[in-house]
């Protein structure tokens, strides 16, 4: 039977399939489910630094007329916040004790040093590895690019100095340069790159006249050749781990990521329709290793990647060459 174990960011997993940092892990009866449906590997719900200064902050208007002294508004604050960074840690510490598979914490903030105290009070609660949700929204026309990218590896950097263990990164794919911004995290050391993040989509209720959700938040199955390109393009220039993620719904799709060179796939609508979709891509991976001959992951990962084809440039192709309808 071939062994589906493999590395990412240092740690051992039984297999390359990873819970993405999703409802399903932000509470430790459904981690334990996780688990027991064959994850590799979770990553916790990330905890939102801009979540928990908004809920604080109505909880301060909602209690103004106690905290009209600055030092009473100050401790209340700071006490509050407190409350939900220790229900996170507790969290985690609840799962490193109960689960025997790998626990990665999730990270989105927006302040440095926040991030960093985040990370040290993760590291030390057990965390095996650190992912950071890290995108900014360049909004202001009066920013340049390639401002955009100096900062973002300026944070990349001043984190991974604080970190003791792994840290992985979670990234959009809307950077002008995409290549070069994955080189200058694996410069830098980060130890593993997620591509890519899908992000909250906005809309518009015309009859509330409010700013709402998208009406789907989930991926489709179709939705994975944006990773699968990039993985491929860069798998075999970089030496952090590359995690794959959006779209992937089907064993089928875990075998394509992993020939282009992923280290896991984090999957995330496929299992909260259904979790017994992992047992199911873990499954389909065995029988087809087994066709094909492979004892192992490492036989065939990055099988076709950019740099171990033939025709190199088939993956940066980006218009159809054949019609999509109609005689040839």
């Amino acid at each position: 039977m071939p062994d589906l174990s493999t590395k990412y960011l240092s740690l051992d997993l039984k297999n390359p399939v990873v819970i993405a940092s999703s409802p399903l892990t932000s509470n430790i009866s459904n981690l334990k489910k996780c688990e027991e449906a064959g994850a590799g590997a979770v990553v916790l719900k990330s905890i939102f630094e801009e979540q928990i200064e908004n809920q604080v902050g109505r909880e301060m208007m909602q209690n103004e007329q106690f905290l009209s002294h600055s030092d009473a508004a100050l401790y209340f604050e700071n006490i509050s916040k407190g409350y939900y960074l220790n229900e996170y840690l507790q969290l985690l510490k609840d799962a490193r004790r109960e689960l025997s598979i790998p626990v990665i914490a999730s990270i989105n903030c927006t302040n440095l040093s926040t991030w960093v105290s985040y990370i040290k009070n993760f590291e030390e609660a057990g965390a095996d590895a650190i992912e950071l949700n890290y995108y900014p929204i360049a909004s202001a026309a009066s920013v340049e690019g390639k401002t955009v990218d100096r900062l973002a590896l300026d944070f990349a950097s001043k984190v991974k100095r604080e970190a003791s263990g792994s840290v992985s990164i979670k990234i959009g794919s809307r950077y002008s340069s995409l290549a070069n911004m994955i080189k200058g995290f694996d410069i830098i050391g980060i130890d593993g790159l997620v591509l890519f993040n899908r992000f909250y989509r906005p809309d518009i209720d015309i009859e509330a006249m409010t700013l709402s959700q998208a009406a789907n938040p989930f991926s489709s199955s179709h939705e994975y050749a944006e990773s699968l390109r990039w993985i491929a393009l860069m798998s075999g220039e970089v030496k952090c781990d590359l995690a794959a993620t959006t779209g992937i719904h089907s064993g089928d799709t875990v075998i394509k990521m992993l020939l282009a060179g992923a280290s896991v796939c984090q999957i995330c609508t496929a299992a909260m329709k259904d979790l017994s979709i992992i047992g199911t891509m873990c499954d389909t991976l065995s029988q087809w290793m087994s066709r094909h001959g492979f004892s192992g992951i490492s036989d065939f990962r990055g099988r076709l990647a950019q740099e171990n084809m033939e025709e190199t440039g088939l993956w940066e192709r980006t218009q159809y060459i054949k019609k999509l309808s109609g005689s040839n």
